[in-house]
C-alpha cells in the first residue's frame, strides 16, 4: 500500500519534529555515540532513521547529489522534495571562525537546491555546545557571524581573507535569515533552524 502524500508544510513539520528528538537525544549525554570524522554523517543517519520512525510516509535520503555536491538529506513525498543541511559542531573542534563560513556556505548551496525548482524548502539545521557561534564574529569571519539575533538582509555581501572548499567570495544570500538559537533543555547544548523558501514565496513574506 502506498504512503499517503504529505504536503510540504507538514514535510517540515515531521523533519523538524524529527530533529527536535534527535538534538535532545544527543544533548542527553549521547554525543560520544558520534564521534569522528563522520560524526555529521552520523548524526545525519539518526536523524534519518528519526524520520521514518515518527514519519512513516516520508522517504530519506542520505548524501543525495547536486552538481559538484552533496545534500546531507532529502526527505520526500511523492514530488514533494525538502532538502536538509546541517552542522554538529563541538567545542573541542575548533575552527570556529572556519565553520561560522561553513554554515553561511551551507545556506548559499541551499538556495540553489530550492531555486533549481527539484526542491520545494531547504531546512539548515545545527547543533553544538560551542557557545562562541551565539555570539558576534570578529576578524576574518565577522560578515559570517552567526550569533544569537542576528539578522541578514538579502543581497549584503559576505566577505572574508580566504575561503575553503569552493565558497565564493563575496558570498552574497537571496533571502533573510533571523538567527534565533534554543538551548536544548537546561544542557550546555544549542540548537538552530534556519528554513530557505523558494523564491516567490520568501518575497512575499520579506514584503
Amino acid at each position: 500500500m502506498p504512503s499517503p502524500f504529505i504536503p510540504v508544510n507538514l514535510l517540515r513539520m515531521g523533519i523538524l519534529a524529527a530533529w527536535n528528538k534527535t538534538a535532545s537525544y544527543i544533548a542527553s549525554g549521547r554525543e560520544a555515540e558520534f564521534s569522528g570524522r563522520s560524526k555529521e554523517g552520523l548524526v545525519f543517519r539518526r536523524l534519518g532513521q528519526t524520520i521514518e520512525n515518527l514519519s512513516p510516509g516520508i522517504r530519506v535520503e542520505l548524501e543525495v547529489p547536486f552538481d559538484c555536491w552533496k545534500i546531507d538529506l532529502v526527505g520526500s513525498s511523492e514530488a514533494e522534495h525538502v532538502a536538509v543541511e546541517g552542522k554538529f559542531k563541538l567545542r573541542r573542534d575548533g575552527a570556529v571562525p572556519d565553520n561560522r563560513k561553513a554554515a553561511l556556505f551551507d545556506l548559499f548551496k541551499l538556495e540553489q537546491y530550492v531555486g533549481s525548482g527539484k526542491y520545494s524548502k531547504g531546512i539548515f539545521v545545527w547543533l553544538t555546545d560551542e557557545a562562541a557561534y551565539l555570539r558576534k564574529g570578529t576578524g576574518d569571519s565577522a560578515d559570517f557571524s552567526t550569533h544569537d539575533g542576528r539578522i541578514y538582509q538579502p543581497g549584503i555581501p559576505l566577505n572574508a581573507k580566504r575561503s575553503r572548499n569552493g565558497m565564493p567570495l563575496p558570498l552574497v544570500l537571496t533571502q533573510r535569515y533571523d538567527f534565533q538559537w534554543q538551548q536544548i533543555s537546561n544542557s550546555k547544548w544549542y540548537s538552530l533552524v534556519l528554513t530557505v523558501l523558494p523564491v516567490r514565496q520568501s518575497k512575499s513574506q520579506i514584503g
